[in-house]
């Protein structure tokens, strides 16, 4: 009996290309397994019931000789259409790529794909009607749950980067303990002149960083702590720092909510002769690519972003076995180099 959902472009009797059906007896017999393995491999449900060897094996084989799930098949099959929609706030910040890197590679092991859907409505036009028939579950990424609850519809839904929701999934970043630590390297190298320069958006995650950097620095009465909102964009971070660190009682380091910020103050204190890692202190957050090519490289707070796209889409997949698992919190680092020295006797 012929399996269906694969097809692939064989050669006739004469040599010629041409369509056919492939069934799961041909996978099997070519990779020398059974009809069930092959299943199994090509769903993405191998994992814990097959050898990994085994299932590189079908993989391979199936790669080679042009195999593909027939999608269509698949979801009347199964009642699934093998697509989640990872919901971010904008896709101009690179963060979120590789969030959605981890994301799609739970989901591909699960046979799962990833569409990535900005809700800021980049394109001016508004928002695209997400066509919710079409759609296993939603991933809302530093958004909250009500954010998307126009989108979500009723779909299984977890919540990354966000205050945690009762009954809904939620895998976070502890951000707060990043700024903790940022700080605590600052004040141990003497800086008593501190700012916080943070994210123009109203969204739980730089709330948290707020929230931290003004409890650690009350508990420090020597620290003068001050901020500034800005937005992500460094030509706009460049001009507004450059006001403040043209005053006589400047801060000595500044913590930004984001690697981008950071490139804005490297470009205000160059406006103004100032020597990054010693006439001035900076330390972002996420550890972009960026931040180690930098001169100096960038002191910054590491977020686990690929991790927390792969443990959401795990939480995802669970869910819709049954299983909401409980909050989790996933640890940062801070990143220590250059960016960042003693206060100049000068300050």
């Amino acid at each position: 009996m012929k399996a269906k959902g694969f097809q692939a472009t064989g050669r006739d009797m004469n040599g010629n290309d041409r369509a056919r059906t492939i069934t799961a007896t041909d996978v099997a017999r070519v990779a020398d397994v059974s009809q069930s393995t092959v299943s199994l491999v090509l769903n993405g449900k191998w994992q814990g019931r097959i050898r990994e060897e085994t299932a590189r094996r079908v993989m391979t084989t199936a790669d080679d000789l042009g195999y593909r799930i027939n999608q269509s098949a698949r979801s009347l099959r199964l009642g699934s259409t093998g697509t989640v929609l990872l919901v971010v706030p904008t896709l101009v910040n690179p963060v979120f790529a590789t969030v959605h890197a981890g994301a799609a590679r739970v989901g591909a092991q699960n046979g799962l794909g990833v569409v990535v859907f900005p809700l800021g409505a980049e394109d001016g036009f508004g928002l695209f009607p997400a066509p919710r028939h079409a759609l296993d579950g939603v991933i809302a990424c530093s958004l909250a749950a009500e954010a998307v609850s126009n989108l979500r519809a009723g779909l299984p839904l977890v919540v990354l980067d966000d205050a945690p929701t009762p009954g809904t999934p939620t895998v976070t970043m502890d951000t707060g303990g990043g700024m903790a630590n940022a700080l605590a390297h600052l004040t141990a190298l003497g800086h008593q002149r501190i700012m916080h320069l943070r994210a123009e958006r109203l969204a739980w995650t730089f709330t948290r960083r707020a929230e931290v950097f003004d409890q650690c620095t009350l508990s420090h009465p020597y620290v003068i702590a001050n901020h500034l909102s800005c937005s992500f964009m460094p030509a706009e971070v460049r001009d507004r720092m450059v006001q403040v660190l043209s005053a006589s009682n400047r801060p000595t380091a500044v913590i930004c909510d984001d690697d981008n910020m950071a490139m804005g103050v490297y470009a205000a204190a160059s406006a103004l002769n100032l020597i990054i890692g010693e006439d001035l202190s900076v330390i972002g957050f996420n550890d972009l690519p960026a931040a180690a090519l930098v001169s100096p490289p960038l002191t910054t707070v590491r977020l686990p972003l690929g991790e927390l796209g792969s443990r959401g889409m795990q939480a995802l997949v669970d869910l819709r076995n049954g299983a909401v698992n409980e909050p989790a919190s996933l640890l940062t680092e801070l990143i220590i180099r250059k960016s960042v020295g003693l206060v100049s006797t000068g300050t």
